[in-house]
């Protein structure tokens, strides 16, 4: 849930949903606009006994945010949400190849089916798993990462009341592209009918709030 104080002073709240580009648009939020309130990039290195939050501040539920962030405190929100299906398996591969959250050994559709409620265990792999609804707020204005970033730096444009052409945006923590610097095999993930109506199961709500079909664009990659 990254802050971020525009020029004009208004404050604006991004609601970081995991594996939705969030670390690309945090990145150009600070090379665009300073430095971000609420972000750790290195909460995962705090010791358990010193950490004041069951995940980092940029993963933060609407719950918890609406406690201690309220609407009248900020001037906007958005968020950026994606296929849910190819979030999920996004999830799976970076928590399998990097984070080792997920055993090098699992299976996507062996994991999809243990997986059981969601909701239940909000805050397991840094809140990863957790629904976007969930993270989303009501009234914040939502972007498809389906169909490219442009719109959201066109949106900040229009808040902050100023272009920034000389500012670029880098795609960040990319799987495929970490994989390669590393001189490692990029895994194939095909999402199956059985795999694409298990995470529909699961994140029915997704489905619904964000106007998702079944199967995803084919364009979309991890």
């Amino acid at each position: 849930m990254p802050l971020i104080r525009l020029p004009n002073a208004k404050l604006i709240y991004f609601a970081h949903v995991p594996k939705c580009a969030g670390t690309t648009i945090e990145r150009y939020l600070e090379t665009r606009f300073g430095t971000l309130g609420f972000l750790d990039r290195q909460y995962g290195a705090i010791d358990l006994s010193d950490r004041w939050s069951l995940t980092s501040p940029q993963h933060m539920p609407e719950k918890v945010r609406q406690r201690y962030l309220p609407d009248d405190f900020i001037d906007a929100s958005f968020a950026i949400v994606r296929h849910p299906a190819t979030r999920l398996r996004s999830v799976f591969l970076f928590q399998r190849e990097i984070q080792g959250g997920i055993p090098k050994e699992q299976h996507f559709e062996d994991w999809l089916a243990s997986l059981s409620n969601v909701s239940a265990s909000p805050f397991a792999l840094d809140g990863h798993l957790r629904p976007m609804s969930d993270c989303v707020p009501e009234q914040a204005k939502v972007f498809a990462l389906e169909t490219g970033l442009q719109a959201v730096i066109d949106w900040l444009d229009r808040v902050s009341g100023e272009t920034a052409d000389d500012v670029p945006l880098r795609p960040l923590n990319v799987l495929n592209r970490r994989l390669q610097s590393e001189n490692r095999p990029i895994p194939q993930v095909a999402l199956s009918q059985e795999a694409l109506e298990r995470v529909a199961e699961l994140y029915a709500a997704d489905y619904a709030r964000f106007n998702y079909d079944l199967r995803p664009p084919e364009q979309d990659t991890t």
